[in-house]
Formats: C-alpha cells, sequence, structure tokens
C-alpha cells in the first residue's frame, strides 16, 4: 500500500535538542485527515518498502495519514492524555526520540539522550502532560534510569530518576497518576556490542513501582531464583489495577517456564497458568501486552512464536489463541477487542465478535498505540 500525503523529514539520531529542517521541495502533510467518523486514529513505527524507518498514524484499514521519516528503527510510542503529543522512541540502544503534535500529524521537536544514556523504546507521560519518563540505560554504570524531558520547553530533559535495577524496559503510570511501574529486564547491555545480551547468568529481573516525583521505591517485586532468567518486559493495567507482565525466558529454551504474571503492589508474584504446550507455543517470548477498553480481557503477543493470546482477567483463563506470523503490535479496538499488528503488514480488527483484516507492504514495527 502505497503512502500519500507524507511529509519527509531527516532526523539524524544524534540531533540536538533544539529542531530541525524539513528536506527543501518536499510538500507539507498539513492537517491529518480524519478517521471515520467516531473510529480513532493508531500511532505505529514501521519500515517501508523502500528500507526507510518511519512513525506512522493509521487508522483501522491500515491506512496511513501521516508519517514521518526517523533516522533508524522506532520502537513504541508514548500518548500524551492531554490530546498534544506523541513521542516515537528508537528502538534500542538509540538515542533519538521525536514528538509529533496529535492534530496535525507533524513532528515538531526532535531530542536525544545525554551522554552515557541510550533510550530503551518507551516511555510515558505524567497526567497533564508536562512531563516525559523514559526507560533509559546508564551503560557506563550498568544500572536502569528513568529520564524526565519537559515538554514545554521542547522536551528538554530536565532530571533523572533511579530505575532500581538493571535493564528496564516498558513503563507505566500506575492508575493512582504518582506511580511509575517499571519492567526491568535484568540483563545488562552496552552500545559497544549493539542487541547482544551480556552476562545473563548474573540477570536480575524485577517489576519496581517508582514515586514519580521523589524517585523513591515503593515497591519491588522478583521472581523466584528458578526463574532469575526470566526477564520481564511488557505491561499492561486491567480494570482492576492489576499489572499484567509478558516474559522472554533467556535459559534452556525447552524448559516450559511461566511467561506471564500478574502484580498487585505489596503482593508478590503471581504466574498465570500454561500448558507446556501453551507456553512453548509462544517461543519464550513474549512481545507486547495489552488491556481492552473494558479492561477485562489482555491481549499478549508473540512475534518469535508467531501467537497471539487473550485471557480473562477475572478467571486469568486463556479465551483464544490464534496464529499470526510475526504479529506483536497490540492495542485496545472501539467499544471492545484488540487491533493487532505484524511485521509482514497485516491490520487485524476484533471487535464485537467481527474480525477485519487489511494487509500491506509495510512492515509494522513491535508497538501501536491507540490515540
Amino acid at each position: 500500500m502505497a503512502i500519500d500525503r507524507r511529509r519527509f523529514l531527516g532526523l539524524a539520531a544524534a540531533l540536538p535538542l533544539a529542531g530541525f529542517t524539513p528536506f527543501a521541495g518536499l510538500p507539507s502533510l498539513g492537517m491529518v485527515a480524519r478517521a471515520a467518523e467516531g473510529e480513532p486514529l493508531y500511532a505505529t513505527c514501521c519500515r517501508l518498502p523502500d528500507g526507510r524507518f518511519a512513525v506512522a498514524l493509521i487508522d483501522l484499514e491500515g491506512r496511513v495519514h501521516s508519517s514521518e521519516i526517523l533516522a533508524a528503527r522506532g520502537h513504541s510510542l508514548a500518548v500524551d492524555g492531554s490530546g498534544r503529543w506523541i513521542v516515537a522512541f528508537a528502538r534500542r540502544p538509540g538515542t533519538f526520540a521525536v514528538a509529533l503534535d496529535r492534530e496535525t500529524g507533524r513532528a515538531v521537536h526532535a531530542f536525544s539522550t545525554p551522554a552515557g544514556r541510550h533510550f530503551e523504546g518507551h516511555g510515558v507521560f505524567s497526567p497533564d502532560g508536562r512531563l516525559l519518563y523514559a526507560t533509559e540505560n546508564a551503560y557506563d554504570d550498568g544500572i536502569a534510569v528513568v529520564g524526565i524531558y519537559d515538554a514545554t520547553v521542547g522536551f528538554a530533559r530536565v532530571g533523572e530518576l533511579d530505575g532500581h535495577g538493571i535493564g528496564s524496559h516498558e513503563l507505566l503510570l500506575d492508575p493512582d497518576g504518582e506511580t511509575l511501574i517499571v519492567a526491568n529486564g535484568g540483563i545488562y547491555t552496552h552500545p559497544d556490542y549493539p542487541r547482544a545480551n551480556l552476562d545473563l547468568a548474573a540477570m536480575e529481573p524485577s517489576l519496581v513501582r517508582i514515586d514519580r516525583r521523589t524517585g523513591d521505591l515503593r515497591d519491588k517485586a522478583e521472581p523466584p531464583g528458578d526463574l532469575r532468567q526470566l526477564s520481564m518486559r511488557h505491561m499492561a493495567v486491567d480494570g482492576a489495577g492489576r499489572t499484567w507482565i509478558g516474559c522472554q525466558w533467556w535459559g534452556d529454551k525447552a524448559e516450559a517456564v511461566p511467561l506471564v504474571a500478574v502484580h498487585e503492589a505489596g503482593k508478590p508474584l503471581q504466574f498465570v497458568e500454561m500448558t507446556a504446550h501453551q507456553r512453548l507455543s509462544l517461543g519464550q517470548y513474549i512481545g507486547s501486552v495489552a488491556a481492552n477498553v473494558a479492561g477485562d480481557r489482555i491481549v499478549l503477543a508473540s512475534p518469535v512464536g508467531s501467537t497471539v493470546m487473550v485471557f480473562d482477567t477475572a478467571t486469568r483463563a486463556i479465551i483464544e489463541s490464534r496464529d499470526l506470523t510475526d504479529g506483536c503490535g497490540a492495542a485496545p479496538a472501539p467499544e471492545s477487542g484488540f487491533v493487532l499488528t505484524s511485521g509482514e503488514g497485516a491490520v487485524i480488527v476484533e471487535r464485537d465478535g467481527a474480525e477485519t483484516r487489511h494487509d500491506s507492504d509495510i512492515s509494522w514495527d513491535n508497538h501501536i498505540r491507540r490515540l
């Protein structure tokens, strides 16, 4: 599927915090075309058929309403609940991020991590939309930090919090609006060895809850000793306020270990029961987790196992399992159900017992966010 009405923008990975300049002679996008009445748009990173990487706003039929070219592969996005910003983060160990105006779809700010830090691919806004919190790797110290960026001054970096762990990945804002929930994968990495996982025998995975104002550790949950190689990576909060965690196993791949955990503040991790076949069908790897609008269903996707599973949050039982080759993107659909995307170009919408599928030659990346 061709992408039309797009505005190409050169964004260098080492861009300064002050803006950037569009390529000369290319048309301005203007206002984003609206989705069908009452239908939301979604933000996702992707790879175009010509090999370039981009961040795009798409509708439920997979049509691209706007896009911006990225200097390198993106990963996930943070969406400002107050309605102003979408931020796309570089894939680890990238150092760039791009802030798009939600009303126009245009990139307004490009910013980067300071020396000695790189993004881990995820972020979340404060309730008022002023502050952006991003998981980062302080790689020379071997510790996780949470960078703080101020949207009111061009996303200048104004501080950081201790991530209270190693190898942080996704972070969420607790429903209380004051607590950051951080999944620390527990794996030491360094940009001198891009995409390599170092010293797996010394992994320290954890789920931590951090006061977003002071950085104080409010709670920390760790898997038992025999599951120390269970990297905690992606999360969603259900309607009852419980955190669902999708994990990745870096031990013996033949072991049928639990890959899904549920956590409530002040309590130990509770692992969700699955058969050995169900666990192994996930390829020991969960790439994304999302809740539906009502919060009574959780979906998890494995691009490695090409499997998508949906859980009932009350019973924690699997109510659906399906194949989706290289499927990873997951977000809530309108009313009920989920939107799923794949690296092979599929956009699948499941809602109210019906399903639609649209295919393209765009490779959708790991995460998709509803606007």
